[in-house]
């Protein structure tokens, strides 16, 4: 029951959601399910590769993903919103210095939503 809960908050935030935020919103529908509780369901939730940990680069909480299928993720600098990116080239687009099979990539891409990107072109005036 709970691990769905957890499972259902995750794919109900298409917004790649922190653990505390998956907690935040898991809180809402069951006020006895402890914080705990929620970090280790979604722990084995990734690890039974219903979801995926999104590791993030430097000191940023790690975020989870609903979406399995590969691909990289791009996040605006400005309001912190987390879309998905697809790469049209294949693992032997890649070269290496000796031979090496990829299973997976973890890339983030940084830069401006197009909502924030829109606003910050935008004359002061006007915002």
């Amino acid at each position: 029951m709970q691990r769905n809960l957890v499972l259902e908050t995750v794919r109900s935030l298409a917004s790649h959601p922190t653990a505390e935020e998956v907690y935040e919103n898991v809180i809402l529908r069951d006020r006895r399910i402890s914080k705990a509780t929620v970090y280790r369901n979604l722990a084995l939730l990734a690890s039974m590769g219903q979801i995926r940990k999104v590791p993030m680069p430097g000191t940023e909480p790690d975020r989870y993903d609903f979406n399995l299928s590969p691909h990289f993720h791009a996040k605006c600098r400005n309001c912190g919103r987390m879309v998905d990116a697809y790469s049209l080239g294949k693992d032997s687009d890649f070269s290496f210095s000796s031979p090496f099979k990829v299973e997976d990539v973890e890339l983030v891409l940084t830069g401006l939503c197009g909502e924030c990107a829109r606003k910050l072109d935008q004359p002061a005036e006007e915002r």
